[in-house]
């Protein structure tokens, strides 16, 4: 265990145009230690560099846990005094920023226990689909500690104030059903069949334009950040137009015109 590094820790499997980021700590319910936070900036930029890769998905090894947080067995040496705390909320969100900031479509695939950090960063994600049984929470108060503002953002955005202020001020998980309900995952299946709905979920994401997915997330972002669309700037606001000059446009009408599905190249 000692000659194990962040490297060990975060796998990064790749099947055709699908990425499978795995966060590989299963004895550890998929805890993410300091090092692999500071690590998933650099393994998030290969995968963007990956032209071949169009849908990302994201989970933990084993069927426990999709992350049951930070770990906190690192505390005392890394989040013991406010200027460590700071360092460590920047750390932690860049890995968030990180995946949100992907022009692919990732997908958070959650099983078992998704707490903490790793709740934080499975909000990050385009969409999350769960297995039934699976269980979300940010029990912060249960340790001293608090979510920061970007996170908040993030989970007020999807489920509004008062999910958020269960979540935060008692402590408690919530389960697959009730994060349905919530907003904060977009599909429940039983644990059987998961692998099977994310596979086929993943095929029809990458067949569709990379070109499109782009521009709509960079839509979206700009949205989330700027409130309205009277507030995004303008040079934001002529981006969906580039896609009438893409290759992937004149694909999608040439396919329509000869009646047949598109092979979109993503430029």
């Amino acid at each position: 265990m000692g000659s194990e590094t962040a490297d060990d820790h975060l796998l990064v499997e790749r099947d055709g145009a699908v990425a499978t980021l795995v966060i590989n700590r299963p004895e550890q319910r998929n805890a993410i230690s300091y090092a692999m936070w500071g690590r998933f900036p650099a393994v998030l930029r290969d995968i963007e560099r990956d032209e071949a890769v169009r849908v990302v998905l994201l989970t933990g090894a084993g069927d426990r846990a999709f992350s049951a947080g930070a770990d906190i067995k690192d505390f005392e040496q890394t989040r013991s005094t406010p200027e460590q705390a700071k360092d460590y909320r920047e750390r932690v969100e860049a890995a968030c920023a990180a995946l949100g900031s992907l022009s692919k479509p990732t997908i958070a695939v959650v099983r078992g226990y998704c707490l903490g950090g790793g709740f934080e960063l499975a909000l990050c994600a385009d969409l999350r689909v769960a297995a039934r049984g699976a269980r979300f929470g940010l029990p912060a108060a249960r340790r001293g500690i608090a979510v920061s503002h970007a996170h908040l953002a993030r989970l007020l955005g999807l489920a509004g104030r008062a999910t958020a202020s269960y979540l935060l001020l008692s402590g408690r998980e919530l389960g697959a059903e009730e994060a349905l309900a919530a907003g904060l995952v977009n599909s429940v299946h039983a644990p059987d069949e998961l692998d099977a709905y994310v596979k086929e979920l993943a095929a029809d994401i990458a067949k569709l334009s990379a070109v499109s997915h782009r521009l709509h997330k960079g839509a979206l972002a700009d949205l989330g950040e700027h409130g309205a669309v009277a507030n995004v700037p303008a040079d934001r606001l002529a981006l969906p137009e580039t896609a009438a000059s893409s290759e992937d446009f004149r694909e999608g009408v040439r396919s329509f015109l000869e009646r047949r599905e598109p092979e979109f190249p993503g430029r």
